[in-house]
């Protein structure tokens, strides 16, 4: 009956964010996802509020490795171009992303983003209303020309 008990325990302690956590991981071991790839989706995700300063660090000291750059600005990019309107805030946040990069990250993204500027410079119109009329794609106008 102890042993019952104590799983009992155990069960009763887990969170939702626990479970988000493994099922995370499980789908990124499934679909192959690098643990790169899985901090960029980690960051530009449809959470309200901004990716953390330590996640956005790491992904930034990830781009001087040549494998983790080649890793991580693709999965920026995709972020930008596999999203429908709806998902803005996954875009918004990939644009706050790929500006934090260029200031911290590895040189090699400025000259990355350049090579993307047609990509990014396609956000500038970027436009979408929400369900209850608020324009969400004001955040992205912002950008520079």
């Amino acid at each position: 009956m102890d042993r019952l008990e104590a799983l009992g325990q155990s069960l009763s302690q887990i969170t939702m964010y626990d479970i988000k956590s493994a099922y995370n991981q499980a789908k990124n071991m499934v679909l192959n996802v690098t643990e790169m790839e899985a901090k960029v989706q980690e960051a530009t995700n449809e959470d309200p509020w901004g990716a953390s300063s330590t996640l956005m660090q790491e992904i930034a000291q990830g781009t001087f490795s040549f494998q983790h750059f080649n890793e991580i600005m693709p999965a920026i990019y995709s972020r930008f171009m596999d999203k429908e309107a709806r998902q803005w805030r996954q875009i918004y946040k990939a644009l706050q992303l790929l500006e934090y990069l260029i200031k911290h990250g590895s040189e090699r993204v400025v000259d990355d983003a350049r090579s993307h500027i047609s990509t990014i410079k396609m956000l500038r119109n970027f436009h979408y209303i929400d369900d209850k009329g608020k324009d969400e794609g004001i955040n992205g106008s912002a950008l520079p020309s």
